[in-house]
C-alpha cells in the first residue's frame, strides 16, 4: 500500500505535477532520470523545477560516500527545498549507510524531508516505519501524466539508453562532400555565411517546434555546418529551455546518423573527431534540459583523447552541478561571428575559451541526473 506524505512532503514538479504518496514518487523518477535507476542514489527536491533531481551512481566504501555527499550538498546549497533521498539498491545496510552519510552533509544547507531504500517495486522508509509497493496503476499514472507533458518515455536499463545514442546508418557521402564544401565556404563568413547561419536558425526552429527527423540532405548540411565554430555558434544559440526538449532529440538522431570523419575541402575549424561536436550539442541540449544522464550518454561519443572545448565545458558544467537556468545564449554565445580571443565576459563563451579543466578528485563530485 502506498503511505501518502504529510502535507509539506508532496513533491510538485516544475509543469505543476503533485506527486501525493512516496510510491508516485518512486514510479515518477524514471519519467525524470530518462531511465530505470539502478544501484544509484537518486535525490528528488521538493519543488522539482526549483532544483534539479540528481541521480549518482550508489558509492562503495566511505571515500566515495564522502565524495558524494560532498558534491551533493555543494549542488543543492541554497535551493531553499527540501529533498528526498532514494537509494536503489537490495541491501539496506549500504542504502542506511549512504543516506545517512548525505543526510548528515545536506542538512546544514537544505531539510531532508524523506530517505527511502527502493529495490525494484518496493521501498521502505530508513527514517521511519513506513513502507510500500508501487503498483501498476502507479506507474500508468505517470506514464499518462508525463505523455500530457510530452515527455518521452524513460529506457528500462542504462544499456538501452546508451544503445540510443550508439552509431546507426551514417548519411551518404556523397551528400557529405558537397555539405562539406559548403560549411566551409559558409565559415569564412560574408553572404553566404549570412545565408547558411539563417538557414541553421529557421531549420532548427521549425524541427523543434514539429518534433521532426531531418531528412538525409538537411542532416548532412547540418553535420556539416557544426564542425566549423561560428556555424556551431549558430545552432548552439538556438537553443531556450523551453525548446531544449526537441533538440536534444534531434541532436540525438543526428548523433546516430553522423560520420566519423566527414570529407572536407579544406580544415575545419573544430578539430577532431566529427561526431565531437554532434555529441556536444546533444549533451548541451540535454543539459539545459535538466537532464545529466542524458548528457552524459552523449558526451560519451566524444572519441577518447579528443581535445573538444565545447565538451569538455558540458562535462565542466556536470561536475560541479550547474544550474542550466543560469543559461543566456545572449550573454553566453557572442552572436554569428564569435571572437576567437579570450573574453572578458562571464558565463559559459569565457570558460570554453579557456578551456576549462575538470575539478580535482574522484569523478561523482557533482550530482548527475
Amino acid at each position: 500500500m502506498s503511505v501518502p506524505f504529510d502535507a509539506k512532503e508532496s513533491i510538485v514538479s516544475q509543469e505543476n505535477l503533485v506527486l501525493h504518496s512516496m510510491s508516485e514518487v518512486v514510479a515518477a523518477v524514471p519519467h525524470f532520470l530518462g531511465v530505470h535507476p539502478q544501484d544509484s542514489l537518486v535525490v528528488v527536491p521538493e519543488v522539482t523545477g526549483d532544483a534539479p533531481v540528481a541521480r549518482v551512481n550508489m558509492p562503495h566504501g566511505a571515500p566515495q560516500t564522502a565524495a558524494v555527499a560532498r558534491g551533493l550538498a555543494r549542488a543543492y546549497a541554497g535551493a531553499g527545498v527540501g529533498v528526498v533521498l532514494l537509494a536503489y539498491t537490495e541491501h539496506p545496510d549500504v542504502a542506511r549507510r549512504v543516506c545517512d552519510t548525505v543526510r548528515e552533509r545536506l542538512e546544514s544547507a537544505i531539510p531532508v524531508i524523506g530517505a527511502v531504500m527502493v529495490d525494484g517495486d518496493g521501498w521502505v522508509r530508513l527514517d521511519g516505519p513506513n513502507r510500500g509497493e508501487v503498483t501498476q496503476s502507479d506507474r500508468d499514472l505517470m506514464t499518462a501524466e508525463f505523455l500530457l507533458l510530452d515527455r518521452p518515455m524513460p529506457y528500462a536499463t542504462p544499456g538501452q539508453l546508451r544503445q540510443a545514442y550508439a552509431p546507426g546508418r551514417p548519411v551518404a557521402d556523397e551528400l557529405i562532400a558537397p555539405a562539406a564544401e559548403r560549411a566551409a565556404a559558409a565559415a569564412r563568413g560574408g553572404p553566404e555565411g549570412e545565408v547558411e547561419r539563417q538557414w541553421i536558425t529557421a531549420i532548427l526552429g521549425r524541427a523543434a517546434a514539429g518534433g521532426t527527423v531531418l531528412p538525409e540532405a538537411y542532416a548532412a548540411r547540418l553535420i556539416a555546418d557544426v564542425q566549423h565554430i561560428p556555424l556551431r555558434d549558430q545552432a548552439w544559440a538556438s537553443m531556450e529551455r523551453s525548446t531544449a526538449p526537441r533538440h536534444a532529440e534531434l541532436w540525438r538522431d543526428l548523433l546516430t546518423r553522423c560520420p566519423d570523419s566527414p570529407a572536407s575541402p579544406e580544415p575545419s575549424s573544430s578539430p577532431g573527431s566529427a561526431v565531437a561536436a554532434v555529441a556536444s550539442l546533444a549533451a548541451f541540449a540535454h543539459w539545459l534540459d535538466g537532464d545529466a544522464v542524458k548528457a552524459r550518454v552523449a558526451l560519451d561519443r566524444v572519441p577518447a583523447g579528443t581535445a573538444y572545448q565545447m565538451a569538455r565545458l558540458i562535462n565542466l558544467a556536470l561536475e560541479l552541478g550547474m544550474d542550466p537556468r543560469t543559461w543566456s545564449a545572449s550573454d553566453d554565445v557572442a552572436g554569428p561571428h564569435p571572437d576567437p580571443s579570450p573574453s572578458p565576459k562571464s558565463g559559459l563563451s569565457r570558460a570554453i575559451r579557456e578551456s576549462p579543466k575538470p575539478p580535482p578528485g574522484p569523478g561523482p563530485a557533482g550530482p548527475h541526473r
